[in-house]
């Protein structure tokens, strides 16, 4: 399998299963700060306890003397989930998804500027094509002037462009060291804002350890993996299928159903990252078979 294949596989496969995320925050019902302790602390020690198991040595090594890449790395990733949730608090949702998805252009800025990485035109209207089936999805409604929620969601966006690029720049090495320090930042930061671990039901804690124990873990550790095999702002452009998916599975458990704007901006939002995958694939064939 070739590189753009292996990293799209990975990338549609974990947004996939990320996309599960909101429908499990819908039905946890205890505070944002509450259900981000835990999302941070059980996903950080499921995936260092895996990483103990297969390379002890090496795990324990990047623990102590970590590179300036990995604590970047992981501090942009617990700021963007922080801020993501902040930004659900004090604004409309369709005002957070809206804004957030602006993530991929910012990405392309970031990796022309510090990783040199040449912005295709094809990528540039792969992103542009994708974002305006994001914003079909939420046609009509309006977004509220500026406001805090907003401001969280545009920092969300760039934290989020910013972890894929140190991604791209190191390789995607280490990628779950960035989850593991990511997640234990953002539980530390939760517990002193006002977090009660000890205040969920007995029904909430299995929505819980569903999300922090099998969701958040396996999705992410592919997703950190996307970036090894494509440019940052190809990998980031798959985040968009979250606005997409997460409100088919709502439909699917919870019975809430899909605008017909949802269907029409996913429909738009798949194709264009089919095409899109399927040219770069193609020209990357193509290049390889050059003479030298």
């Amino acid at each position: 399998m070739s590189p753009i294949y292996k990293g799209t596989l990975m990338m549609s496969i974990g947004v996939t299963i990320l996309s599960v995320d909101g429908l499990l925050i819908r039905l946890v019902e205890a505070s944002g700060w509450t259900l981000l302790f835990w999302r941070g602390l059980l996903s950080a020690l499921v995936i260092l306890l895996v990483m103990f198991i297969k390379q002890p040595a090496q795990t324990l090594r990047s623990l102590t003397s970590p590179s300036p890449l990995l604590i970047l790395g992981s501090v942009a990733f617990s700021i963007s989930t922080i801020c993501f949730v902040l930004s659900i608090d004090h604004t409309q949702v369709a005002s957070t998804l809206i804004i957030i998805n602006i993530s991929p252009l910012i990405c392309a800025a970031l990796a022309y500027v510090f990783l040199k990485e040449k912005l295709e035109t094809r990528t540039l209207i792969a992103i542009l094509a994708a974002v305006a089936g994001v914003m079909f999805v939420f046609a009509g409604k309006a977004m509220p002037s500026a406001s805090f929620g907003n401001l969280m969601a545009l920092i969300t966006a760039f934290m989020l462009a910013t972890y894929f690029v140190v991604l791209r720049k190191s390789q995607s090495e280490n990628a779950p060291l960035y989850l593991v320090l990511g997640g234990l930042c953002t539980a530390a930061v939760s517990l002193f804002s006002g977090a009660e671990p000890l205040s969920l039901t007995q029904q909430e804690w299995i929505y819980t350890l569903i999300l922090c124990v099998g969701v958040v873990p396996i999705s992410f550790v592919l997703i950190s993996s996307g970036p090894r095999y494509l440019p940052a702002a190809h990998a980031n452009l798959f985040m968009l299928l979250e606005a997409i998916f997460g409100p088919l599975f709502v439909w699917a458990v919870i019975g809430e159903v899909p605008t017909q704007n949802v269907l029409i901006g996913g429909g738009i939002i798949l194709v264009t990252l089919m095409l899109f995958t399927l040219s770069a694939a193609r020209s990357k064939r193509a290049f390889n078979k050059k003479p030298g």
